[in-house]
């Protein structure tokens, strides 16, 4: 009753404002500093400062690959105190050893008759060792490092080792009779010398032409390397034809098998 007396007792604006408050919640506190302007010109002096730091350091973005990587041949010190140096391939052509290692392009061809004729100049007496391993050969490259073969004086072993494939195979049978071999699971394929056309009718006729002729080119080779006549020759090229080791012997491809 008193409780209600009292509430009487106090004027319309002031109970409005009684009831007006229990509804409003207390606003957090703000924090210190934060609202003043000396703050605020502090956070934006620190803000510009810090992007202009970034901005400062900021370097261009690095390619992680390049583009063509070098190919860095491994070194060989020699010497009795290794105070001579010598590039792998440069070691092994000392040592009258040449590798054939991709397709037999006009560049590799122009190596590999340099390495020979070298070599021959050298010691005509001394045997030449070429490595190959090669899938295909532009006929006309193959048909340069035939004719140097057969025109060098010193004999050349040659060795076949992964893959020997298409023209490729008449230089791994251009070795000396006796000193031609592979290794154990090499394989050796024969297949025509491949090739393409483009242009008006009249010139793909004459590319035709001129593909045939390399063809009839390469089983002459191939026959007077194994001693086969040219129509087994080109029986056996007619399609591919993937050769083990000791099927390449029996068509008098290669003389032996490195085991």
């Amino acid at each position: 009753m008193q409780a209600v007396v009292q509430q009487q007792a106090l004027g319309p604006q002031q109970q409005q404002q009684g009831r007006a408050r229990p509804a409003t919640a207390a606003a957090p506190p703000p924090r210190a500093g934060y609202g003043s302007s000396a703050a605020r010109q502090r956070s934006s002096t620190g803000a510009s400062s810090s992007s202009s730091s970034s901005k400062s350091v900021r370097v261009p973005p690095v390619c992680a690959r390049r583009e063509r990587d070098p190919i860095v041949a491994p070194v060989i010190q020699m010497g009795p105190q290794d105070e001579e140096v010598m590039d792998l391939y440069g070691f092994l052509l000392r040592n009258r050893i040449v590798f054939i290692n991709r397709r037999i392009s006009d560049e590799v061809a122009t190596q590999v008759v340099a390495s020979l004729l070298a070599l021959d100049s050298l010691d005509p007496d001394q045997e030449i060792k070429l490595y190959i391993n090669c899938p295909q050969g532009s006929p006309y490259s193959v048909v340069a490092i035939l004719d140097t073969i057969r025109a060098i004086r010193a004999p050349v072993s040659t060795v076949g080792f992964g893959i020997v494939g298409g023209t490729a195979a008449a230089v791994l049978a251009a070795g000396t009779k006796g000193r031609r071999f592979s290794m154990e699971n090499t394989r050796i394929l024969l297949q025509q010398p491949m090739g393409g056309l483009q242009g008006s009718a009249d010139e793909c006729n004459i590319t035709a032409s001129e593909l045939n002729r390399n063809m009839q080119v390469m089983y002459r080779f191939l026959s007077e390397f194994t001693g086969l006549p040219t129509d087994q020759v080109e029986m056996e090229c007619d399609r591919d034809n993937f050769l083990s080791p000791k099927q390449a012997i029996e068509l008098g491809l290669i003389d032996g098998v490195i085991a």
